[in-house]
């Protein structure tokens, strides 16, 4: 009994670290063919320009096995555990657990996870703990779905308490609006996993339960039929059971990309649910400017909405960085580098490997930063990069001091990361992928929006 245990284990152990590869190099087979319906069918330029990234950044991380996007988020796995599989004694959380955090390691991916949300947000350094799911049939099989969530989409997901007389139309207005409130912030196109439930909680899972299965195909046509829209990529819709008098509807948003894998273990053996795919890339000519980093005269000159391509210098911090600047500069202290004239590119990397200058990166949210844009600016900075749209309050700092915002595509991290020629930590080493880096950029395929 003690051989079966142990073998059971490592089974687990094993296909958890598989599916964790596979979630964040793999691109699903459903969506890779809309995706590449939306790079041939659309009649814009610039939208087919950005698909066609898309699809080189899918065949580029698959080839590599590198991510798909540098935001290797948190961890969450679905546990459907038969109640004739063999399980006595085996403690699931904590081989999930090991199993990720040497999958992250292994893998060179990034740790993003944090102690505590609210009171201690030291990064944990291994990505965990996972946040778990388990349920139970009558079965010998062991069901695992890994869900790869990121920090921007997530971000702009919403839930909302309807009454159960509500009419469709109401419940498709509100994924709409949910939707468009994202805009560029979710990384579009998204996929948006709907679910419903009677209480908030039970939706919210449901809805990440949806980009495993869902339910309600009816619903789903008739949503995309209301909304036509290029930026929503596909929904899913997962409905549970619900108290009489509620019914809650959560919306968990997505990249293009819905990071995800799964698999059985039955009878000794792991069985993946995998549709082979052959990737390939697009033919893409950028004949966007080439545009200086140190050339202040020519960024100065620099209009919004044209599209360039940067070389040259430029210094990497998001979030935890800024408010170090924030306190250092308050407190009187100098930063330990220079920032005037200097544009940052709010990015985190994956660790690179042996062979690597940079890990995959890509622009995180950019409005996270607008409380520090006044005193950035005002202390000389030039500009940022970023994804999506900013708020007033950063707007107005941008415009008083005469900067600029870019923003780089998101959802293309290892097609950015080729753009990379050198990468140095400069400052604040402890905050890991929130370090500050100073990195060389050649041909940086970014917008300019402010």
């Amino acid at each position: 009994m003690y051989d079966m245990i142990h073998n059971m284990e490592n089974l687990l152990k094993n296909a958890i670290k598989d599916l964790c590869l596979k979630a964040n190099t793999e691109y699903n087979s459903g969506l890779y063919k809309k995706i590449t319906e939306l790079y041939q069918n659309t009649k814009s330029p610039e939208y087919r320009k950005k698909t066609g990234y898309i699809l080189n950044n899918i065949k580029l991380a698959y080839d590599t096995k590198r991510p798909l996007c540098q935001d290797t988020g948190t961890v969450i796995v679905f546990l459907t555990i038969g109640t004739r599989s063999i399980t006595e004694c085996l403690n699931f959380t904590k081989i999930i657990n090991d199993a990720v955090a040497l999958a992250y390691k292994e893998n060179f991916f990034r740790k993003s996870v944090v102690k505590n949300a609210l009171s201690d947000r030291t990064n944990t350094e291994n990505n965990t703990p996972v946040i778990i799911y388990t349920d139970f049939d009558d079965t010998e099989e062991i069901k695992v779905d890994v869900l790869i969530k990121g920090a921007g989409s997530e971000n702009m997901s919403a839930v909302k308490m309807f009454p159960p007389s509500v009419e469709k139309i109401e419940i498709f207005n509100f994924i709409k609006e949910t939707i468009e409130k994202a805009g560029e912030r979710a990384c579009p196109p998204v996929v948006a996993g709907i679910g419903f439930a009677g209480t908030i909680d039970a939706a919210a899972a449901a809805s990440k339960r949806a980009f495993f299965e869902s339910n309600e195909q009816e619903f789903c046509k008739e949503f995309l039929d209301f909304v036509k829209d290029e930026n929503i990529l596909d929904i899913r819709t997962y409905s549970a059971s619900s108290h009489i008098a509620s019914l809650a509807a959560a919306i968990s948003l997505s990249c293009h990309c819905t990071r995800h894998a799964s698999c059985i273990i039955k009878n000794g053996k792991v069985y993946y649910k995998n549709e082979p795919v052959l990737y390939h890339g697009a033919d893409i000519q950028n004949n966007a400017k080439e545009v200086f980093a140190d050339d202040i005269t020519a960024l100065g000159n620099l209009a919004s909405g044209e599209e360039i391509l940067l070389t040259g210098e430029i210094l990497t911090a998001r979030d935890a960085a800024h408010k170090r600047f924030k306190e250092n500069l308050e407190s009187g202290k100098e930063l330990p580098f220079e920032i005037k004239d200097r544009i940052i590119f709010y990015a985190g990397p994956c660790p690179a490997k042996t062979e690597e200058i940079t890990g995959p990166i890509g622009p995180t949210t950019a409005y996270r930063m607008d409380k520090y844009c006044e005193l950035m600016h005002s202390h000389g900075l030039l500009g940022s990069i970023g994804k999506g749209e900013r708020t007033q309050e950063g707007i107005a700092a941008i415009k008083k001091y005469n900067g600029r915002y870019f923003t780089a595509a998101g959802g293309i991290s290892c097609v950015l990361a080729q753009c990379v020629k050198s990468s140095e930590i400069i400052a604040f080493e402890d905050l890991g992928t929130e370090a500050v880096r100073k990195i060389y950029v050649e041909k940086l395929p970014l917008r300019v929006e402010i």
